[in-house]
């Protein structure tokens, strides 16, 4: 990544090559200036994402890494490690099988289900279990290639954008995916042209206006010791675009869905591996954060007219 000089946090950045992918602005200004890149907040719409954006081909190493490298996001390494054929019932697999529930409930019982940023292909397999035609499509060839072992479902190995199914869909899953695409108005756009009439999305991304998000922002902002280590974990190279309640509904709905639920949720941390005098704390915030209606996690349920 090319080294950016830092600035003082909440000054007005450089213009951005990249236009605001919700508002189409070009005015920005810096959340964090964390050396090998920036976090900015667009001045229209307020929309936060990462600059520079990476290219297509730059996009598809990283998320490789992500899976392979030993040292470089261990929360991935972590969150991954229940997603195999032997997997556990925990949280996040129950959270699954709820939004598929909900995608039942919207279009009447499973049908052709399209899983974008299918990843280890867990959900394709808990979707067959119900009872739906999965498919998937990821830009990893590494995680497709472990589907295809762990639970036998072949995931397409291309970017959404570009690849021609040949069928539309009675229901799409985006979970934990529009933060990691360069355009996530154009995936959704995307995505809208994929469903059929009466179809259903379900999308799931971290939540910007969370508490722990926020007190490590001011602790950022304060030059709090190592405080660029607490921002590498929050704004982890895969992560392009931070998504506030009023961002993400406005994006869902210039994509011409109509939203059925708009929800928050927690996040859950009995798969990271990390020290009690670590995990206490930040259960405590969270905890906080859900309180007062900051919580983790953001989903939406939506339909296509």
């Amino acid at each position: 990544m090319p080294s950016l000089t830092p600035q003082r946090s909440g000054a007005r950045a450089a213009v951005a090559p990249t236009p605001c992918a919700l508002c189409g602005g070009s005015g920005y200004r810096l959340v964090h200036d964390m050396g090998w890149r920036r976090i900015l907040r667009c001045a229209g719409c307020r929309l936060i994402r990462a600059e520079p954006l990476p290219s297509l081909a730059e996009k598809a190493e990283i998320e490789t890494q992500g899976y392979t490298d030993e040292t470089a996001f261990p929360e991935v390494r972590d969150f991954f490690a229940n997603c195999h054929r032997n997997f556990v019932e925990d949280p996040v697999i129950r959270e699954m099988r709820r939004h598929l529930g909900r995608l039942e409930s919207a279009t009447g019982g499973p049908g052709s289900l399209l899983d974008i940023g299918a990843g280890t292909g867990i959900l394709m397999h808990l979707a067959r279990e119900r009872g739906w035609r999965a498919r998937g499509i990821d830009i990893c060839s590494l995680t497709a290639e472990k589907a295809a072992r762990e639970f036998g479902v072949e995931i397409v190995v291309a970017p959404i954008e570009e690849h021609r199914f040949g069928e539309s869909f009675d229901a799409i899953t985006m979970l934990d995916v529009l933060e990691h695409v360069v355009d996530p108005l154009a995936t959704l756009r995307r995505a809208y042209d994929l469903l059929r009439p009466g179809g259903a999305i379900a999308i799931a991304v971290p939540n910007q206006r969370c508490l722990l998000t926020s007190l490590v922002g001011l602790y950022a902002r304060l030059h709090g010791p190592r405080a660029n280590e607490l921002l590498f974990r929050l704004y982890v190279p895969p992560h392009l675009h931070y998504f506030t309640p009023p961002t993400l509904r406005r994006m869902v709905e210039l994509a011409k869905f109509r939203i059925l639920e708009f929800r928050q949720g927690a996040v859950y941390l009995g798969r990271y591996r990390m020290p009690l005098a670590m995990r206490v704390p930040l259960e405590l915030v969270l905890a906080a954060g859900a309180a007062v209606g900051m919580n983790a996690r953001l989903a939406v349920l939506a339909v296509k007219d």
